[in-house]
């Protein structure tokens, strides 16, 4: 009967380094997934401050037709909006085809959609596609360190 509960106690304490996270613990892929969708709310409610917080210090966004844009500063003025970027993000929406996360990088790519609205008040949709890489800036905190994307023709 000892031997028993010796084997019992000592598979449960190795369990817990052979079983993956429980399910309190969340994955890098839900905290990327999470860091997504928190993106496309903030970017639609034009909440600057939390668009350039998902970024890394040191983070490179490689907009359609332009230069790359490096570091906090550059990302800032990127997304700020202004007399270059007219209308009104009213929708964007990201769909991941793929995150894979090897130690503490990752990356993800996919499909973004979005709609602006005008100074005229109609709204102009648009689409492309995205490649994103990650780094894990603290445990279970997760960055976009670069950030390239480009838009597909509407249908």
């Amino acid at each position: 009967m000892i031997r028993k509960h010796i084997i019992l106690t000592l598979a449960c304490l190795f369990s817990g380094f052979l079983l993956p996270a429980q399910s309190g613990d969340k994955s890098a892929e839900t905290i990327i997934r999470e860091n997504s969708a928190a993106f496309s709310l903030n970017l639609v409610a034009g909440d600057i401050d939390a668009i350039v917080e998902a970024y890394t210090d040191d983070a490179k966004i490689f907009p359609n037709g332009s230069d790359i844009l490096r570091g906090s500063e550059a990302i800032r003025r990127y997304w700020t909006p202004g007399s270059d970027r007219k209308g009104k993000t009213v929708y964007h929406h990201i769909t991941q085809e793929e995150i894979s996360v090897t130690g503490s990088e990752a990356y993800d790519w996919g499909y973004y959609e979005g709609r602006t609205r005008n100074e005229d008040g109609t709204e102009t949709p648009w689409k492309g596609k995205y490649v994103i890489v990650w780094k894990e800036t603290a445990p279970a905190e997760w960055k976009i360190y670069l950030d390239i994307w480009n838009r597909v023709p509407n249908e």
